[in-house]
């Protein structure tokens, strides 16, 4: 998850004091409104359980700040919630102090009564699940709605997540963001203020070997089957005539495992695509199809030739990526045109020769989370593979197994959320949950 705060406002209470009030971004959408005294109160909540292992929060003033103190005290408060959000299941998260404040901070700014509501959430074939809810339920209580009426196991349950997608026509439609568990869909989707905005529910890994699990389940084969002949139709696979000619014959007379088990074998079948955008590679502002896989990122060019380039970059050889906010053309980070986003990752082209590859696109957060998802799914296999070997380790070795992510620090210059990968070291500063065990909680 990335947490930003791109942009402040100025309101006057009853009284006629000023104060300030934060924009909080979660994955490039504005989440939230809320006051320095709101993060300062679950600031001395949380410290009460973690006490000095919290990020640093930016100190009370009772005097007029200076336009550098106000930045500084922003870009602390980002920093600090962006520690909170670093990894899924984060200390933070695991505490419902950090998720009870995050669900209230949502349902404040946008002023959505609790109430009992009947929220559609839509399959990735169109077909909708009338889900009976509460306006104050979080994603993971959703999902867990929709999977009870579904009727599909809870085993499987973590292999798919909510999305907020656009633009359902004609088959067609663009994710655009992954809902955080604590994120309430019902306020997520008013909030959005868009009718072409819906809830979709999509399998949220990368692991093609995951599939074996999920199909287990006829529910669970069903879904995949659904979404694989969504992607199918959107054109995010590139199969062969032959293999295209298979899969509508499988399609037509309803074998659905067996229509799984070709698509397993077309180039880029798992893959989550992003839509079109430029890229600096392999020659500045060439226009770019970009899809994130378990094993590669792949970005297709267009030349200026008009022929494609297609060039693949090894996850294992990304060292690490980043985020940047560079502004907004109308000066108004609310409105999506005028987001300009850009995600860039340095990648290794050998003998130690590093490069950055950047991609300009408004779903830069969203190919992050895709990332970040690789990422873990990785880290997780590798973990489980010591632990089959049965090994004994030092635990300095284990601790290197698992330091996976990190972050860089904010450039104070301009708005910049950074992600970090790492399979070497992280730094002392940003382990501030290294020492917190579950007994601390």
């Amino acid at each position: 998850m990335h947490f930003n705060i791109p942009a402040t406002e100025e309101q006057i209470d009853k009284f006629g004091g000023r104060f300030v009030v934060y924009h909080v971004y979660l994955d490039g959408f504005l989440y939230c409104k809320m006051r320095y005294s709101d993060m300062y109160k679950l600031d001395e909540e949380l410290r009460r359980v973690f006490g000095d292992c919290l990020p640093p929060f930016p100190p009370k003033y009772y005097l007029s700040m200076t336009e550098t103190m106000a930045d500084e005290r922003r870009l602390l408060l980002e920093h600090y919630l962006q520690k909170g959000g670093s990894r899924p299941r984060s200390a933070f998260q695991s505490l419902d102090i950090f998720c009870m404040f995050l669900i209230k901070m949502q349902q404040e700014t946008f002023k959505i009564p609790i109430q009992n509501c009947v929220l559609e959430i839509l399959l990735p074939d169109g077909h909708e699940v009338r889900a009976d809810i509460q306006s104050s339920d979080p994603a993971e209580r959703v999902l867990e709605i929709v999977f009870c009426k579904m009727e599909l196991p809870r085993q499987v349950m973590g292999y798919f997540s909510l999305f907020l997608v656009e633009g359902i026509s004609g088959g067609q439609y663009s994710v655009l963001k992954k809902l955080a568990p604590f994120e309430l869909p019902y306020v997520s989707l008013k909030s959005m203020n868009d009718e072409q905005c819906v809830i979709m529910i999509r399998k949220s890994y990368f692991d093609p070997e995951i599939d074996r699990t999920v199909m287990g389940s006829s529910c669970g084969l069903n879904l995949l089957y659904l979404q694989a002949v969504s992607d199918m139709e959107m054109g995010c696979w590139t199969p062969t005539n032959e293999q295209l000619e298979k899969l509508r014959l499988l399609q037509e007379t309803g074998q659905k495992k067996e229509f799984l088990e070709v698509a397993q074998q077309v180039k880029h079948y798992g893959y989550m695509q992003a839509e079109a955008c430029i890229c600096d590679h392999p020659v500045p502002n060439s226009p770019a199809v970009v899809r994130v896989g378990y094993e590669e990122i792949n970005c297709c060019t267009k030349l200026l030739s008009n022929q494609a380039e297609e060039t693949s970059f090894e996850i294992s050889k990304v060292r690490c990526w980043r985020v940047r906010l560079l502004g907004t053309s109308t000066g108004n980070p609310s409105e999506e045109d005028g987001i300009k986003l850009e995600l860039s990752f340095e990648y290794c082209y050998g003998n130690d020769t590093w490069k950055w590859i950047t991609i300009h696109t408004h779903q830069a957060f969203l190919l992050s989370t895709f990332m970040y998802q690789v990422g873990a799914e990785h880290a997780a296999k590798n973990l489980e593979m010591n632990s089959e070997m049965q090994i004994e380790m030092p635990d300095v070795q284990i601790k290197k197994k698992q330091s996976f992510f990190q972050y860089m620090k904010t450039d104070k210059a301009r708005p910049i959320l950074t992600r970090i990968k790492s399979a070497v070291r992280r730094s002392k500063e940003d382990n501030v949950f290294e020492g917190i065990e579950d007994k601390d909680l």
